[in-house]
């Protein structure tokens, strides 16, 4: 996903479990990190979290937002507003899963990448063309702001 510099962002994530009866679900968002290397592709691909990749992502990432419900469904959108370059990196969306009364795990990431905002810019008309020399004094012009009712010269 790529965003300018201070666009608002939102990324959604839901699950869909298997119907009823509720059971308790739990929605996170983190920042894992700052840079765009995804090594444990497999994970990612299958929507799949081990417990010990959780673990170890977690020395890295940091909670953003936690939803609960009970039920068999659940979604989040995570909304950045006025993105800026720091905010780039890796989210990601975790469900835990409790549908067989122990924790089961799944993930999605997305990478954020920020760019740089636009620059102003003006389409602006032809410049003019430089204003005529000012006029040279003549003499005699202090004769005529000196005259009656005019100005007089200070000292």
């Amino acid at each position: 996903m790529t965003a300018r510099t201070g666009e608002d962002v939102e990324m959604a994530c839901s699950f869909r479990g298997s119907g009823s009866p509720s059971y308790s679900l739990e929605i996170q968002w983190w920042y894992v990190r700052s840079h765009r290397d995804w090594t444990d592709k497999q994970a990612w691909a299958s929507n799949q979290l081990k417990a010990s990749q959780q673990e170890d992502a977690g020395k890295e990432a940091t909670k953003i937002s936690v939803v609960k419900v009970v039920g068999s469904n659940i979604s989040h959108k995570l909304r950045l507003s006025r993105v800026k370059p720091t905010d780039e990196g890796t989210y990601e969306c975790r469900v835990i899963d409790f549908s067989d009364g122990k924790a089961r795990h799944h993930k999605v990431k997305a990478y954020l990448r920020v760019q740089p905002g636009r620059t102003p810019s003006c389409t602006c008309p032809k410049p003019l063309p430089p204003a005529p020399a000012a006029p040279q004094a003549r003499q005699g012009a202090e004769e005529a702001l000196s005259g009656p009712g005019g100005l007089q010269p200070l000292d």
